[in-house]
């Protein structure tokens, strides 16, 4: 694979940052616990490798054309150190007792795992030829809706929590990426690539009678966990074929698309891969400073994570712009779960919210 390959499969999962790790007390090599059903998830090398797909939404690495204060240092924790690749697009078990993420740390194909919040020991869940990115618990935590290439294009999947029983869920010739359940655990949101207008499509997949209906345009949605109202967040570019993305909300009523709301705007970064918070009241995204400036596929522009309340009110800053930090993910014990460089590679690290925002855990297994 050519070093130009490898830098564009580094944004593989919506944007994981690079560099490298330092030392951290306690971090030891660990080995991928033996899977039973290893043998079923391996799939054969697609005769073209699926395209990678940056948090801009852009194929193949190519080319489109007064802060608050942030929180004092010694807020941060470092959950994962691989020796070597990187982790990648994070989501946190119901019970937050565990960590679901995407890694090259065995292959240059991203693989996913399974480790406690409090633990460093590992659990890999898929292994292959292909990618497996973008992991997303069910609200009961039994299933895990995953993306993956090993039909020869992105496609959605489900799974047990063990890796067992893998079903394809979508197919045909769309880059289908990023699942999020809806709170019920009867339908995923997902963005598609591919269709009428080649641009990035917002889809919901009913995973009942296998129904599926696009509901606008946008890029990696995600659903509120709040059961009283069918609301989604999404970025959104301000114009087609830009960086410049801003947040986006919208409620489903009887299946159509209302409400559509621009929450946050920046007139020198781009906002992307928002999430809710466990109760609804609340989001995380990421922040680009000046997104067409980059160096070899990467944004040289700060980048960092927010938090702000789902009326747009009381944004505040998260992390304190040492090195990337992208793909927030916001769990029941109030932290915010991210992929950062600032210890050097790309790993997951965390930060406590201001004010909770974590809400009632779930009633699920762990």
């Amino acid at each position: 694979m050519t070093n130009q390959a490898l830098n564009w499969t580094k944004w593989l999962a919506g944007g994981a940052v690079f560099a490298a790790v330092i030392a951290c007390g306690g971090c030891a090599a660990t080995t991928p616990a033996t899977q039973e059903s290893a043998d079923k998830l391996l799939r054969a090398m697609p005769a073209e490798r699926a395209p990678v797909v940056n948090v801009f939404g852009e194929l193949d690495g190519l080319e489109r054309a007064g802060e608050p204060t942030p929180l004092p240092s010694g807020v941060y924790q470092q959950h994962t150190c691989p020796d070597e690749g990187y982790d990648a697009t994070v989501s946190v078990h119901p019970t937050g007792k565990w960590l679901l993420f995407s890694s090259t740390r065995h292959s240059e194909h991203a693989s996913l795992y399974l480790q406690r919040v409090d633990g460093l020991a590992v659990v890999q869940l898929t292994d292959g030829t292909a990618d497996d990115a973008y992991p997303t618990f069910s609200p009961d935590g039994k299933k895990i809706a995953f993306s993956s290439t090993r039909s020869g294009r992105w496609n959605l999947y489900m799974m047990d929590t063990d890796g067992k029983n893998v079903v394809q869920l979508t197919r045909g010739n769309s880059e289908d990426l990023h699942p999020s359940f809806s709170p019920d655990g009867k339908q995923l949101a997902y963005c598609s690539l591919g269709g009428r207008g080649d641009q990035w499509e917002l889809w919901i997949l009913n995973l009942v009678n296998g129904q599926r209906r696009m509901i606008g345009q946008g890029l990696f949605p995600q659903w509120s966990a709040d059961k009283q109202t069918d609301r989604l967040a999404f970025q959104k570019a301000r114009a087609r074929g830009s960086r410049w993305f801003s947040l986006w909300t919208m409620e489903l009523v009887d299946g159509e698309a209302r409400n559509l709301t621009e929450v946050a705007v920046s007139t020198n970064a781009a906002i992307v891969s928002p999430c809710w918070s466990p109760d609804g009241k609340r989001l995380a995204f990421g922040t680009i400073v000046e997104p067409a400036r980059t160096l070899n596929g990467k944004p040289q522009g700060q980048q960092d994570i927010w938090t702000i309340d789902a009326d747009g009110a009381n944004r505040h800053r998260l992390t304190d712009g040492r090195g990337s930090n992208l793909t927030p993910f916001w769990a029941v014990d109030s932290r915010v779960y991210f992929i950062s460089d600032r210890g050097g590679m790309e790993c997951i690290w965390s930060a406590q919210v201001p004010g909770g925002g974590g809400g009632a855990v779930a009633a699920a297994h762990d």
